[in-house]
């Protein structure tokens, strides 16, 4: 029963779908025949059997248009959002390079201002290109080597101040051992002109980041914030170079002598790039500068020079003025100044000679 009424339906739908074809194409037929046999009740006619057809087809078409212009325009949009994507993708690595550089730049600015005022120095310099897995404080590994005049146990620097020395120089590389490192000491003073304490500088392996300055005697003159620089002994480590600043202050256990704990002048985490002096030299004297005048009482130092030789030259005129009067005045008086006497072997020889 049920299998028939299904049969039945599919039977109705298939008649219905025939029903509207049929009308369709005979109305498609009849409006393309309009114009050669039209009158006015058939236009009529025709019109209102003809129009929910254009109607919905005009809906359908329009449905159709919008649908493929949108479609069209989320496809453009996705393609200009993936464009802008990649071009910000773009920008952001030449944006990350541009600051690299820049950072870069800075760096070796100061590290090329230093070494121009430096001019005791003859400075190599070197980027910092690794560090010892097993000793990260303590030694790194720099660019340079012996093909650039690198050798053993020449110091190196930042324009901060001391970095440590070479221990082993390669070819193309060397290494370095950081003034941080537990086996470094360095000779040191405290640069305060009323202390001038010395004292050794070494790292400490319970601390890596703050060595102490140790061999200090207990009643020297040692302060918090005191600026410590080489003191040059040994031959390794040029005399000025700044170390760090002092602290804190210990006493050690023996009770004769204390110790200070640095903080290092240069940042050993953020180490990119430093200097070897290959060569150093004593720095030249200051000129000298002429003292500031009071106001009102300028003087021409030239001048002054000029007038104080020629008080002199006058003085030596009567210097000598002075003693060819003298000798004229005993010649006047009738002086005769006595003869040097002969040496005595030379008088003997006279005497003998006069007696024969």
């Amino acid at each position: 029963m049920n299998n028939k009424i299904r049969k039945d339906r599919k039977t109705g739908k298939k008649i219905v779908a025939l029903i509207f074809v049929f009308i369709s194409v005979f109305c498609s037929v009849f409006f393309a025949a309009r114009s050669k046999f039209s009158t006015n009740a058939t236009d009529g006619v025709a019109m209102a059997v003809i129009s929910p057809f254009q109607r919905a087809f005009s809906w359908a078409g329009n449905k159709l248009a919008f649908i493929k212009n949108t479609v069209d325009e989320m496809s453009q949009v996705y393609e200009q959002n993936k464009q802008l994507r990649e071009e910000v993708e773009l920008l952001r690595a030449q944006n990350l390079t541009a600051s690299e550089y820049a950072s870069e730049n800075q760096r070796l600015r100061s590290l090329l201002g230093y070494k121009q005022s430096a001019i005791q120095f003859d400075l190599v310099a070197a980027s910092v290109i690794g560090r010892e897995s097993a000793t990260w404080s303590s030694v790194i590994i720099i660019n340079r080597g012996t093909f650039d005049g690198v050798a053993n146990n020449m110091a190196v620097v930042t324009e901060m101040g001391l970095v440590g020395h070479v221990m082993e120089a390669g070819i193309n590389s060397s290494k370095v051992q950081l003034l941080l490192d537990p086996r470094s000491s360095v000779g040191t003073l405290i640069q305060r002109p009323e202390s001038r304490v010395a004292g050794i500088v070494e790292g400490d392996i319970k601390n890596p980041n703050f060595p102490h300055m140790v061999n200090i005697p207990k009643d020297s003159d040692v302060q918090v914030n005191d600026m410590v620089v080489t003191s040059g002994y040994g031959g390794v480590y040029p005399k000025g170079l700044v170390v760090g600043k002092i602290i804190e202050i210990h006493n050690e256990e023996g009770g004769l002598l204390k110790y200070g704990v640095i903080d290092t002048s240069v940042d050993f985490q953020k180490l990119e790039d430093v200097a070897i002096i290959v060569a150093s030299r004593e720095a030249p004297p200051e000129p000298i500068q002429t003292p500031v005048q009071t106001p009102g009482t300028e003087t021409d130092p030239y001048e002054t020079a000029a007038k104080l030789q020629a008080a002199q030259q006058q003085i030596q005129d009567a210097q000598q003025q002075v003693q060819e009067a003298q000798q004229q005045q005993l010649q006047e008086a009738g002086y005769v100044p006595e003869e040097p006497q002969q040496d005595f072997q030379q008088t003997k020889d006279t005497a003998e000679e006069a007696s024969r």
